[in-house]
């Protein structure tokens, strides 16, 4: 009987010694971080992973995500600078677009409302400040948004749309990752910005319909302008062409009167030789030449005399 009581208390205080053993232990994880707090008090900061012992029931952990976190705060309008000058390189690229027929992209939107879409990442780098201050990923993704939007609000109302659209949109979203890190390490809030980035940048709807009415207005405005230009040097061009043709055209009557001339004195002096070698066989050749002339239209009508010269050679030469 004793000994059946006494086995039965060892196994309470064995089974008593296991739960207690079991509620000393803890495990970190590789990406984790935790915190033993003694009452709701920090006492000891777990430096890795692996397995960890507390006092039970009046100590507990406070676990905390080791890996990279993000934020994502939904498009807010912002009214970014004025743009005084517009870069050279942004004028070449909008002449180009212009001159193969495509939109040229915006020069200058000056102190008007945009939609800017952002996101940041960070990791918690100090657990302890991070509970003492923020105490919840929760807490801390509510005030990294709002940390997140007032620096941005204050970077782009000193950045124009061109530094968002160029190269230059890497140097902003450096200059913002700056400035709320910065606002990060004032409040102590034990974590660090990783990285931020610009998602998007658009116009919003009205601005963006007085934006397209701008450029329509200037397209227009450069099409005229190319068009006057170029009916100038289609002007140009025809009075050219019609300087040379009329310079050809004189060129050609000139040789070709040359050429005339040359013919017809050839011509009379094959007459004159065929004249003086048979004055009547050369007579009668330039009737016959006359005749074929003369005759071969069927509705020619001649009005002569019977005994005109011209016809001698219709005459027999009896009655010659």
């Amino acid at each position: 009987m004793n000994l059946g009581k006494f086995s039965l208390g060892l196994l309470f205080v064995v089974a008593l010694g296991l739960i207690g053993l079991s509620m000393s232990m803890f495990i970190v994880d590789q990406r984790e971080q935790a915190i033993v707090l003694q009452l709701g008090q920090p006492k000891g900061e777990i430096k890795g992973p692996g397995l960890h012992f507390k006092i039970p029931l009046i100590q507990n952990v406070q676990y905390f995500d080791r890996r990279i976190l993000s934020i994502d705060p939904g498009p807010e309008q912002m009214v970014i600078s004025s743009a005084s000058n517009a870069p050279r390189d942004v004028i070449e690229e909008a002449e180009v677009a212009l001159e193969e027929g495509e939109i040229p992209p915006i020069e200058n939107v000056t102190g008007e409302p945009i939609i800017v879409d952002t996101f940041a990442r960070y990791r918690i780098t100090d657990p302890l400040q991070f509970l003492k201050t923020l105490r919840t990923i929760t807490n801390a993704n509510s005030r990294l948004e709002d940390i997140l939007k007032d620096s941005t609000k204050s970077i782009l109302g000193n950045t124009t749309l061109q530094d968002l659209l160029s190269e230059r949109r890497t140097s902003v979203m450096r200059r913002v990752q700056k400035s709320v890190n910065e606002k990060v390490e004032q409040d102590r809030m034990g974590i660090e910005i990783i990285d931020i980035r610009i998602v998007r940048a658009d116009l919003t709807s009205d601005l963006r319909t007085s934006t397209v009415r701008r450029m329509i207005s200037e397209l227009k405005e450069r099409a005229t302008e190319t068009r006057a230009k170029g009916e100038e040097r289609a002007l140009e061009i025809r009075s050219t062409a019609e300087k040379e043709r009329t310079v050809l055209i004189a060129e050609a009557e000139r040789d070709a009167q040359k050429l005339r001339g040359q013919g017809d004195n050839e011509a009379i002096t094959i007459y004159a030789e065929a004249f003086n070698k048979d004055e009547e066989f050369y007579a009668f050749t330039r009737s016959m030449e006359a005749y074929s002339t003369t005759l071969a239209n069927p509705e020619t009508q001649l009005i002569l005399s019977p005994n005109s010269d011209f016809f001698r050679y219709f005459q027999d030469n009896a009655s010659r």
